[in-house]
């Protein structure tokens, strides 16, 4: 049984605990814990195979894990309390906890059939009950704010990839979540259009509203817009602190030849 005591403080929103996670021989995560502070913006860095965008996965149990435990805001991830105190499996509460959590992914994964405004929409009416009109007004002030006012009745198969990957931002933002989760969204785009996405992230960041946890390459993005950068490699924490600490003064022989690689 875990106690009271034992539970992440307030403000803490992401608590994971020694995370570990295998397919057949191959680790892929190994003992991982990190804690994320309300409002803070996170961004994991790594070789390829480092095991980021497993352990982002493991935040919403997107993956599941062979042993630790993963908190958000207070709550751990896939189970209820019952009235004893203890910890019992529910699915139906991971669907509800993972309401609170907003995925963005690499490749944009929206429903072709609707145009950019229904794909917002169509979420918080279906899935949160929400009023249809409301939903309606809601996205289109979002797909304003991430620059697709103009774009708004098109359907994906008319749209660019980073105008698509911004209606993906939009639609996860449209579920009010305490926690955006980021899986290197510009990697699938060229260069121009990765400039895009950045810049209405850049934007999320500045208001200040928003915890984030971000897995990306962008070295210089990540030095503007990270309160902290975590580095993994090998499965597991090799070195985390501020973007200057870390991008400039390395402490970790993993972490300079990363760097070197990238940089």
């Amino acid at each position: 049984m875990i106690s009271d005591s034992t539970l992440p403080d307030g403000g803490t929103i992401v608590s994971a605990r020694n995370i570990s996670m295998a397919r057949g021989d191959n680790v892929i995560l190994r003992d991982v814990s990190l804690d994320v502070k309300k409002g803070e913006v996170v961004v994991l860095l790594g070789p390829s195979g480092a095991g980021k965008t497993s352990f982002l996965r493991t935040i919403n149990l997107l993956n599941s894990f062979e042993s630790g435990e993963m908190y958000v805001d207070g709550h751990r991830m896939g189970y209820r309390r019952t009235k004893s105190g203890a910890y019992t499996k529910d699915s139906k509460h991971l669907a509800e906890q993972r309401r609170n959590i907003g995925f963005v992914f690499q490749h944009f994964n929206l429903f072709p059939h609707m145009t950019a405004l229904e794909n917002v929409w169509h979420t918080p009416v279906r899935i949160m009950k929400a009023p249809k009109e409301q939903s309606i007004a809601e996205a289109a002030q979002l797909l304003e704010k991430v620059g697709l006012g103009d774009r708004m009745d098109q359907h994906p198969r008319s749209l660019s990839g980073g105008q698509q990957q911004r209606v993906a931002i939009a639609r996860a933002l449209a579920m009010h979540p305490a926690l955006m989760l980021f899986d290197e969204p510009t990697s699938a785009l060229d260069p121009e259009m990765t400039g895009e996405v950045l810049g209405v992230m850049q934007n999320l960041v500045a208001e200040g509203n928003t915890t984030m946890v971000i897995v990306t390459h962008e070295i210089a993005f990540a030095r503007q817009v990270a309160d902290r950068i975590v580095v993994m490699a090998d499965g597991h924490i090799v070195e985390q602190g501020s973007p200057a600490a870390v991008l400039d003064n390395p402490t970790n022989p993993r972490t300079r030849e990363f760097l070197a690689k990238v940089v």
